[in-house]
Order: structure tokens, then C-alpha cells, then sequence
């Protein structure tokens, strides 16, 4: 397996001297990673140079030790695919929600990057994906806990042909968490709360923003991103495992994902 450090160019060997304002265009850029967060260990990680003054501030708002590593773990895999394109340092680059378009964004020096960005997170794993076109994406990671009463919350959360499908799965819960990421990844593309779209039929829903949905399962998680129709193949869902310490990731699995709508 490759291991990529990130004293080094990342990813993609991009030049590790500081662009204008320039797009580096790499003919193959990674857009989709996923990784678990879990081994993270605080004392070795230098945080100054990962993360800006206000994504630190962020930080040490987080109460819980997994959320402290996930929000680490997704900031820094946030960076290393946008410093495919761009070549600044880990720690000029900051995230911010748009409070306005409901969506999260990477600037540097106050001006937003022209990227797309969305990510999931559950159980200590996260999902980014991150890419240079204005594409209205979507995904979502859920872990699939089968302690969960499944049909119990479809029937009072989900649409009633959704029901329908769950009861004649087998088993019920691969479609209920199926049905679960394909609303919040509509959601986040759709930019709307995830609370208006759990009853409405979500198969409807993709064919009212026209889009389309592409899934899978990795290590007990459902994951399912939602693309424009114009998007012929999705990415691959390229599985990482992080250093402690966040100085570099060795990839380790390369997951197809499957069209469903």
C-alpha cells in the first residue's frame, strides 16, 4: 500500500510551493474518502499546523473525545484533497458553514474556494467529498446498529410505500438504513432540513431534484451519495487508514459504489 505524508505533496505530488489564486488541475484527483477516527491520539497530534485559529476555537467546543477526533479527522482530510488543487498550507485553509446556503465551505484569506464540499460522520468514521465543480452533491454515512426498532420508526418517520419496502426486505434493516442515508444525502445536496424529507417517498424526491443515487455497504455502515444526473460515474469510495497523528494515511480499500435511483 502507498502511504502518503503530508510533509510531502499530497496525494497527487502537487508543487509544495504556496499558488495565487490558481486552480492546479490534477488529471486524476481523489474526491471521496472515508476513514475511522478512532486511533487518533491528541498528544501527538500538532494541531497549530492542521487546523486555523477558528477551526481550534470549534475544537475546543466539542465536549466528547469522539467528536474532538472526528471534527480532526475530517479537517484534515477536508485539506489534503483541497490541496490537490490548491497550494497553500493545511492551516491558512479554514472551513466555515454558510449559514446561507446552508453549506459548508473552505476559504483562504477570506475568499471562498470554488470547491464543492460535503461530509458525514458516524461511530468515529468520517466521509468527505470534495471536488472542483459546482455540483449539487449529497452524502451520508450511518452506522447500522441492529438494536434499532426498525419498522417502528419507518412507520412513524418514513412514507408509507417506504414501509411497504422495509416489511419485504429481508432483512429489514439493510433497506430501512438504505432508504435512512438516501434522505440525508438528498437532504444535503437539496440544501433543505432533513426533517421535511422523512416522509415524503424519497425515490420522488431524487426525481424532483433530478438526481441520482449511488450506494453501499462498508465495515456495518450504509453510505449513499446523491449526484446530478449528469454525473455518468460516480467516484470510488477510497478507504484510508490515518497515523495517529495525522502526518500522513495509507490507502486500503477501494469501494465501488452502486447505482439505486
Amino acid at each position: 500500500m502507498e502511504t502518503i505524508n503530508n510533509k510531502k505533496p499530497p496525494i497527487t505530488g502537487i508543487s509544495p510551493e504556496r499558488a495565487h489564486f490558481s486552480v492546479l488541475s490534477p488529471k486524476s484527483p481523489i474526491n471521496l474518502v472515508i476513514a475511522n477516527s478512532q486511533a487518533l491520539n491528541f498528544d501527538q497530534i500538532n494541531i497549530t499546523s492542521l487546523l486555523s485559529a477558528h477551526e481550534i476555537s470549534i475544537l475546543e467546543r466539542r465536549k466528547l473525545e469522539s467528536a474532538k477526533r472526528e471534527y480532526l479527522a475530517s479537517r484534515y482530510l477536508i485539506k489534503q484533497l483541497a490541496q490537490q488543487f490548491f497550494a497553500y498550507e493545511a492551516a491558512e485553509l479554514t472551513t466555515f458553514f454558510d449559514e446561507h446556503t446552508a453549506r459548508l465551505v473552505i476559504k483562504y484569506q477570506n475568499n471562498t474556494l470554488p470547491l464543492s464540499l460535503v461530509i458525514s460522520h458516524s461511530k468515529g468514521w468520517v466521509a468527505v467529498y470534495l471536488a472542483h465543480e459546482p455540483e449539487r452533491m449529497g452524502i451520508d454515512l450511518e452506522f447500522m446498529s441492529q438494536k434499532r426498532p426498525f419498522l417502528k420508526l419507518a412507520k412513524h418517520f418514513y412514507h408509507q410505500d417506504e414501509v411497504r419496502e422495509i416489511e419485504a426486505a429481508n432483512p429489514m434493516s439493510d433497506t430501512f438504513f438504505r432508504i435512512w442515508t438516501l434522505k440525508e444525502a438528498l437532504a444535503k445536496a437539496v440544501a433543505m432540513p432533513i426533517a421535511q424529507l422523512l416522509s415524503p417517498n424519497v425515490y420522488h424526491g431524487y426525481a424532483k431534484h433530478n438526481l441520482a443515487a449511488y450506494s453501499c455497504q462498508i465495515n456495518g455502515f450504509d453510505f449513499s451519495m446523491a449526484t446530478p444526473m449528469t454525473v455518468k460515474q460516480p467516484p470510488a469510495l477510497i478507504e484510508v487508514s490515518l497515523k495517529p497523528d495525522l502526518t500522513g494515511f495509507e490507502q486500503t480499500a477501494v469501494n465501488r459504489l452502486h447505482n439505486v435511483i
